[in-house]
């Protein structure tokens, strides 16, 4: 019996508890549902809202525009009396819903005819303010006033009368839902929408209608726009309005819910039925988070991974100008020096020598430049740039770099020529150059043995050369699959296979793009394991009606070396003042120009070469971009302030060789741009080209030899190891490498005991002034200076100073950088901070050391 009363104590405690929770499911449901009911709303207002702001100001912005447009024509009434009748025809022209007039202080009336009791706010033009004023008969009118001296004599206008209002001045093209009026400020409905009717009029008399724009209203004095929602016999809808708050108008208008929340109607319905299954509401809601939360979480991750990529981005412009910078440089006094060799000696063994120097520098240059090539034509901005050449020497030349590898690999390499091929054509050598080497090496990368075969032939149509170039190996071959991935970036193929063949995979991406450039082709075909056939056509104008001949890649090249390094030009009566703050950069310039017989004055400043051009006249001005003080550009400016410049030619040289560096230059008023390192052809292209033809004379055939007892100056070998040992030594103890600064000094003891004095002499001044410029916290001023004791650190042979130098330069660069981030700033300031104290220590310690060298 205790136990039936029990069992149905359980029983009943049992309904009760699921009537409880059934009622709290359901309340909880309803609040739920009207939770989220109002959130919807809520977040649809704040929609709507904004769409009516952004509306608001369309509707401002277009009042706006005539304003603007009457104030144009009063400016030049002003001037233009005489012609009122014109301007009035010009502007009804413009807008042909509207007709202006001009109205003087007396009321007579040129034009459109208006009543000042219609439209009272007229006279405030003559009181100097833009006037925008509505009748309801006559329209809206939109006035400025005409100024004479400082007075106001006119009134220009232009009515627009009310049967065009909603053509000029309707939204309906904003939103196609939406239905938008423009109301005067007395409530008078100004700019109807289309087909504005009886039922419009009783939609906006409903009363939930009207207490929605009431509590509109209410939003607006504190809002700029404001939207609510309102439910009644009228259906769901948002009403909404703005204040226009150059005119004395307001917006308003209404839309749909179902056009804005109709995304969400279907959840919103399933809110209403699921609240009664308050389980599953709780899973609905919990995906519903869950999938809110997820995509947050992947917005986020999208967020990061977006900076993630504009840091990487960032970060490579950065290197590439550095990395362009700092290489270029040095490789531009090599390329001048075995140049300067070739120009001045006659040993063949040594102009062999310098020939292969030649090459391997010009390879050099060309991988450094391959990686800046990717860069430029991925952002779309590859130059090419054509000029004559010589198929001979560029096969010579290519033939010379390519051949040693083959040999080293134990290849036969196999070149075959048509000797009737046209020998002088147009195009860009430096690219085509590029596309072999690339398609050979490649060809001899992968073949292990057996033979590599360079067919060059070609046909003729009328001026031009359709130049083909056959490359043929017997090496590993390409799978069928990978035909399609064989000219993408950075994509290496069957890599298990050749997992030891060194390379990044752009070598054949750059040749595709290149030569799709120049409006040629490659076509590959291959069989695996037995070797491929890399096929190029290449249209080239041809220039000459020399041939090619018999090309033998041994034979001697003394007479193409000569063209390459021999003066084409004198210029005895033109004067050329070199800028440049780095010795070694002047010197080049002035030995690659000797020749020339050109008079050549140096200066290492921007400030000097100003001071030369105030003295005395020069055709053709050479200045290096990045100097102290005052750069390639600040010195252009100012030289061109001064008289006696107005037909001087201006050329930058730069070791920067990113894109779109020269429109930079040239849009700043250069009148040409020469990339560092730079050839002997090269400099005297740019220069033969600037000075006036008058000036330049043909070489004869003893200047074009090009030889004299100058001795070249030889680039210092160094051993980088040896640099970061004697750096990881001792952060202390500085040490002067005499062969090094005697190296530099053309081995002239003399001149690198002056070179001492000098550097220990300016130490002073030099730290004066930067300490000044760190303590104002002026850090481009404090780089550049930093930069040219890296540069006189290295002359003298103290590579410890010269690393230190060159890190707190780095540091300068990464502060002015316009990529770099507030953070990388801040940690580029406490870089230099921290080590400035270290490094004008170590400056003082190696001027004593200078100082005391000299005085022995």
């Amino acid at each position: 019996m205790n136990s039936r009363i029990s069992k149905l104590g359980l029983s009943q405690k049992a309904f009760i508890e699921i009537i409880i929770l059934t009622i709290i499911l359901f309340i909880t449901g309803n609040i739920l549902q009207n939770q989220i009911s109002r959130k919807l709303n809520d977040a649809a207002e704040e929609s709507v809202s904004q769409m009516t702001a952004d509306m608001a100001q369309l509707a401002d912005e277009r009042f706006m525009r005539y304003i603007n447009t009457l104030k144009a024509a009063s400016v030049y009434l002003e001037q233009h009396e005489e012609q009122k009748n014109n301007i009035l025809e010009a502007i009804n022209q413009e807008n042909v819903y509207g007709r202006a007039g001009v109205m003087d202080y007396e009321g007579n009336i040129t034009g459109a005819v208006v009543s000042k009791h219609d439209f009272p706010k007229l006279l405030r033009a003559f009181q100097g303010n833009n006037v925008v004023d509505y009748h309801t008969d006559g329209g809206i009118i939109v006035a400025v006033p005409v100024y004479y001296g400082d007075n106001v004599r006119y009134v220009l206008y232009q009515i627009f009368p009310r049967g065009n209002l909603t053509k000029v001045f309707g939204l309906a093209d904003y939103n196609p839902y939406s239905r938008i009026v423009i109301q005067y400020k007395d409530g008078s409905l100004a700019v109807p929408y289309e087909n504005f009717s009886t039922k419009d009029h009783e939609f906006w008399d409903d009363q939930d209608i009207k207490a929605g724009m009431v509590e509109v209203h209410s939003r607006l004095e504190t809002s700029k726009a404001a939207a609510v929602y309102t439910e009644g016999s009228k259906g769901k809808y948002y009403v909404f309005g703005a204040d226009l708050p150059q005119t004395d108008f307001s917006l308003v208008g209404y839309i749909p819910w179902s056009a804005v929340a109709g995304r969400i109607n279907s959840v919103y319905k399933m809110v209403q039925w699921v609240f009664t299954l308050m389980l599953l509401l709780f899973a609905c809601v919990s995906i519903y988070l869950f999938m809110a939360q997820t995509k947050v979480a992947e917005n986020e991750a999208l967020k990061k991974a977006r900076q993630a990529a504009d840091d990487a981005n960032r970060a490579k412009s950065q290197f590439l100008a550095n990395m362009s910078h700092e290489i270029r440089t040095p490789l531009n006094a090599i390329n001048g020096m075995d140049e300067m060799i070739l120009r001045r000696s006659r040993d063949m063994d040594i102009r062999r020598y310098a020939s292969n120097i030649h090459s391997a520098s010009t390879a050099l240059l060309g991988i450094i430049n391959e990686i800046l090539d990717f860069s430029k034509i991925e952002s779309g901005r590859m130059e090419l740039v054509t000029a004559k050449y010589s198929l001979r020497v560029l096969l010579k030349e290519v033939v010379t770099l390519v051949g040693f590898r083959a040999k080293a690999k134990q290849l036969e390499f196999i070149i075959n020529v048509d000797a009737d091929l046209p020998n002088e054509l147009y195009g860009d050598v430096g690219r085509i150059r590029q596309i072999l080497i690339n398609v050979i090496n490649n060809a001899i990368k992968y073949t292990d043995e057996g033979t590599v075969t360079f067919d060059v032939g070609g046909d003729i149509v009328e001026d031009i050369l359709n130049l083909k170039l056959v490359v043929t190996d017997t090496g590993i071959g390409i799978k069928p699959e990978d035909m399609e991935k064989l000219f993408k970036d950075f994509e290496r193929l069957d890599i298990q296979k050749n997992c030891k063949v060194e390379g990044t995979g752009l070598g054949l991406a750059i040749t595709h793009r290149l030569l799709t450039m120049m409006g040629g082709t490659v076509n590959v075909s291959s069989i695996y394991g037995e070797g491929s056939t890399f096929t190029i056509e290449l249209p080239q104008k041809i220039m000459g009606a020399e041939v090619i001949g018999d090309f033998d890649a041994d034979q001697d090249i003394e007479e193409e070396l000569e063209d390459v390094v021999a003066t084409s030009f004198t210029a005895p009566e033109a004067s050329i003042l070199i800028v440049d703050d780095n010795e070694m950069n002047c010197f080049v310039a002035t030995c690659m120009l000797s020749d020339t017989k050109a008079k050549l004055t140096v200066a290492h400043s921007g400030s000097e070469a100003l001071e030369f051009l105030k003295k005395e006249s020069f055709h053709l001005v050479m200045t290096d971009y990045m100097m102290p003080g005052m750069d390639g550009i600040a010195t252009l400016n100012e030289a061109k302030k001064i008289k006696g410049t107005e037909n001087t030619r201006f050329v930058i040289l730069t070791a920067t060789a990113l894109a779109g560096v020269r429109e930079k230059f040239l849009s700043e008023g250069f009148d040409d741009y020469l990339s560092k390192p730079m050839t002997g052809k090269q400099l005297e292209t740019v220069v033969k080209r600037n000075l006036p033809a008058e000036l330049v004379h043909p070489a004869e055939k003893s200047e074009a030899n090009g030889i004299n007892d100058i001795n070249a100056l030889e680039e210092p070998g160094r051993n980088d190891s040896q640099v970061n040992e004697e750096v990881t030594v001792s952060r202390r103890i500085p040490k002067i490498d005499m062969s090094i600064g005697i190296k530099y000094c053309n081995n002239s003891d003399n001149l690198y005991k002056r070179l001492l004095g000098m550097f220990s002499k300016l130490c002073d001044a030099n730290i004066k002034e930067m300490e000044q410029s760190f303590g104002e916290e002026q850090w481009d001023a404090y780089r550049i200076k930093v930069h040219a004791l890296k540069s006189g650190a290295l002359n003298i042979g103290c590579n410890l100073l010269h690393e230190m130098a060159k890190e707190q330069e780095q540091a300068g660069k990464e502060y002015i950088s316009e990529e770099s981030t507030e953070t990388q700033r801040i940690k580029a300031v406490e870089y230099m901070k921290q080590h400035h104290e270290e490094l004008m220590d170590m400056y003082r310690q190696v001027a004593q050391m200078a100082r005391d060298m000299t005085e022995e």
